[in-house]
């Protein structure tokens, strides 16, 4: 029989036969990925040329490709995101198979999937004819799974062990694993199992891990990167021509006759002895229009394995400039959870502790006088942080300010048995205090976190059940590196009540950060100061011991990898768990600081306005 097939209909059935052309990964973003306009700072067509350095580790990924796994190690900013939606954009019109996409977390693929993958889709016409449609009895497009011709993109998080242990998948991007849990329910770490889902596939297999990096020695990225050859992408000076990489150490931030940094004429200089040229941001499009990436660990060369390296320093002009570079370096000086930042998200480099364990005599040392009724100035906001034990309950009141300042309020112990009614009747009637404000208003705790772990647990449920309308909630505390600060709040207890979950090692972290937090020389009294804690002079040193009352060490698991460990150097530790809640209260109200802070310091704040800003704070 002789097929017609100028007819529309037979040349329809048989394009879905059509073997796809070879184009890579970059060829194929350039020719058909658009950019959404949801989102995207430049949205419209994608075009390669603004970040030249993604072609290569991009490429990698194509079927053409003899590479099995990219390892991508970079600064925030850089485009590493936006190359791995090009590789699974690609993968769906141009090497269809079954797809792994993991998060972090479950709800940060969620997040993925409802702000990057669905736009890209909806956008990218060739994507979104091939996509199918989502049909309630079909169900094959949903949140976390895309359903398309001879393949299927599903989504996960790293905290989940059932999303890592399923079907077989082809080809795999791990996103962001320095942020993943180090075990996972218990089945060990999320990577080995995501890992072995494409052992299925054999050479045929591709492999995305990126990240920007987290702390030295722990980081995984970092563990994955020092694997392979540890390309970094090096540049020619526009003077003389000699090939670079752009180093922090060639960093300039240029300073005035009296002393004063000059962020805004940060450059870069020739890391040729014999030249020492200023290199300008004027300079940075050509830079990276010519550059190439060059192998710095030979001895570990694969030609199935590829690691790359890249900082904020090569982020595209218009992007992040060298001046908020700089800024973002001298905003940092003394401030270690910036300074962390700015190692992880802006040099791509981890960040080593120094300091972990925080000297409580100089914290005590720089306390103020201030009381529990009037509330500073700069505050917006309160919360309660309560640990539970046989004999009482221990609370700390902190006050919250821009920039996540904080002040601490007020230390309570309220002593009794709480398997009985009266020390959580003195609790209630705490709960219910008002603080005033130099501006007008009276603010009230927006959020308690209780604790329900210990020998309470029973008593702290009946307690909290009832009371979210006040903002109290019971919490349960998980350690491991990587578990979010704040989950979402589950029922999974034997009172079926929302009980909501805490990254302990995170929050400590960030405490500990914050509490190293020095006051700059140039500081004056009112200064907004982000992340400095603010600690009362009516405090005694056992405070000060408690808050301070562990350290993290590393050490080796079983299975002889780094982990960290928090261990006690103090006995009693409440102020520091008060501390974690209470940050871990702040932190659940996600609170726009800035409106706050205009809402509050508003002109001549009337009664009205009082209220407005009471109800913002209870509801927020």
């Amino acid at each position: 029989m002789q097929v017609d097939i100028r007819n529309p209909l037979t040349r329809g059935f048989f394009s879905q036969f059509k073997v796809p052309t070879r184009l890579t990964v970059t060829q194929w973003a350039d020719e058909f990925r658009m950019l959404p306009s949801k989102g995207a700072a430049a949205p419209g067509k994608y075009r390669s040329s603004r970040t030249p350095y993604m072609v290569e580790p991009m490429d990698m990924l194509s079927v053409s490709s003899a590479c099995e796994v990219v390892v991508i190690m970079a600064a925030a900013q850089t485009g590493k995101s936006e190359s791995g939606n090009n590789w699974a954009g690609y993968v769906i019109d141009n090497a269809p198979g079954p797809m792994l996409l993991v998060q972090p977390t479950v709800d940060n693929a969620k997040r993925y999937s409802k702000q990057r993958i669905g736009p890209m889709i909806a956008e990218t016409p060739t994507l979104a004819a091939k996509v199918i449609e989502n049909k309630s009895r079909e169900g094959g497009n949903t949140m976390l799974e895309k359903e398309f011709p001879n393949g299927i993109l599903i989504l996960g998080g790293a905290n989940s062990a059932a999303g890592l242990r399923s079907m077989p998948v082809k080809y795999l991007f791990a996103d962001e694993i320095s942020n993943w849990p180090a075990d996972v329910d218990g089945e060990g770490d999320p990577l080995v199992l995501a890992l072995e889902r494409t052992n299925t596939f054999g050479r045929k297999r591709k492999v995305l891990l990126t990240s920007t990096p987290g702390l030295r020695g722990t980081c995984r990225i970092e563990r994955e990167h020092l694997k392979t050859d540890q390309r970094r992408y090096h540049v020619a000076c526009p003077h003389c021509g000699t090939l670079q990489v752009l180093r922090w150490d060639n960093f300039v931030i240029p300073k005035d006759d009296n002393g004063r940094p000059l962020p805004n004429q940060a450059h870069m200089v020739c890391a040729e002895d014999s030249c020492r040229e200023e290199i300008h941001e004027k300079h940075k499009t050509d830079l990276l229009r010519g550059g190439v990436w060059i192998a710095t660990a030979p001895q570990n060369a694969d030609a199935t394995v590829a690691g790359y390296h890249i900082s904020a320093l090569y982020s595209p002009s218009g992007w992040k400039s060298w001046a908020k570079v700089a800024k973002q370096w001298l905003d940092a000086q003394g401030n270690k959870l910036l300074l962390k930042a700015f190692y992880n998200n802006v040099l791509a480099e981890t960040y080593e502790e120094a300091g972990e364990k925080v000297d409580h005599t100089g914290l005590m040392a720089r306390a103020e006088d201030y009381g529990t009724k009037v509330l500073p100035a700069g505050a917006l906001l309160v919360t309660n942080g309560a640990d539970v034990q046989p004999d009482r309950i221990e609370l700390e009141t902190v006050a919250w300010g821009l920039g996540e300042e904080s002040w601490s309020i007020d230390y309570k112990v309220f002593m009794g048995d709480p398997d009985g009614p009266l020390v959580w009747q003195q609790l209630d009637a705490y709960l219910h205090t008002e603080f005033e404000h130099p501006a007008g208003v009276r603010l009230r705790a927006a959020r308690t976190f209780i604790d329900t772990a210990g020998a309470n647990t029973k008593a702290v449920y009946a307690y909290v059940e009832g009371r979210a309308h006040m903002g109290v909630f019971g919490i349960k505390g998980r350690g491991g590196d990587g578990v979010p600060a704040v989950g979402a709040p589950t029922r999974s207890n034997m009172a079926k009540i929302p009980l909501v979950p805490l990254g302990t090692f995170t929050l400590k972290d960030a405490v500990y950060g914050a509490l190293s937090v020095q006051l700059p020389e140039y500081y004056v009294p009112g200064m907004s100061v982000p992340g400095y804690c603010h600690f009362p002079t009516r405090y005694g040193e056992s405070f000060y011991k408690g808050l301070t009352a562990e350290e993290v060490r590393t050490k080796p698991n079983q299975k002889g990898f780094p982990v960290r460990e928090w261990f006690k150097v103090y006995e009693r530790n409440e102020p520091l768990d008060c501390r974690v809640y209470s940050t871990a209260a702040m932190l659940s109200l996600q609170p726009n600081f800035e409106h706050l802070h205009a809402a509050i310091n508003g002109a001549a704040l009337a009664d009205q306005g009082g209220r407005q800003v009471r109800g913002q704070l209870e509801t927020v």
